[in-house]
């Protein structure tokens, strides 16, 4: 019989307990969670209508009507001539418009069009069933407890972002 062996050029990351590791751990608890919202979604039979990245540039106009190219790139770790063509393919879908900045024109700012504002409510209410449907395997207090700790690294994560 075929033996499957370990791929070499993957290294397991391990969970090993103590304060050294506690970056490897938090990431592994953050892939967790990450892995139960997609599996909630294939609960539902789900898919994306746009790719993954698309859909992280659109989340972003959830707290602001418009973003710059430069922070588009910037919150999602990509150049700024991927952030480009990102939006420039988003332009094409007709979920974003571009235009320049009033104050420097050499700046391009984004905002959402009617059809990406409906595709982002569509995909936020999709991502809250989802929640839902995990959230109902849970009892009361779990839900109340897991709310509470997501909340609490919220902040936590907020904090680390503005100190830094």
């Amino acid at each position: 019989m075929n033996e499957v062996k370990p791929n070499p050029v993957v290294q397991r990351l391990e969970e090993p307990a103590g304060p050294d590791n506690l970056p490897v751990q938090v990431y592994l608890n953050l892939q967790k969670i990450f892995r139960c919202l997609n599996v909630g979604r294939s609960f539902q039979g789900k898919r994306l209508p746009i790719t993954i990245m698309q859909m992280r540039a659109l989340s972003l106009f959830n707290e602001r009507d418009t973003v710059s190219i430069s922070d588009i790139s910037r919150s999602l770790g990509i150049s700024l001539q991927s952030a480009t063509n990102l939006i420039f393919r988003l332009e094409q879908l007709g979920y974003v418009k571009r235009f320049k900045n009033d104050q420097d024109k050499r700046v391009s700012d984004v905002c959402l069009t009617a059809k990406g504002t409906k595709r982002l409510t569509l995909f936020r209410a999709g991502e809250i069933e989802t929640v839902k449907a995990l959230l109902q395997r849970l009892n009361p207090v779990e839900v109340k407890v897991l709310n509470e700790t997501l909340h609490g690294v919220a902040l936590l994560f907020e904090k680390a972002i503005t100190t830094s």
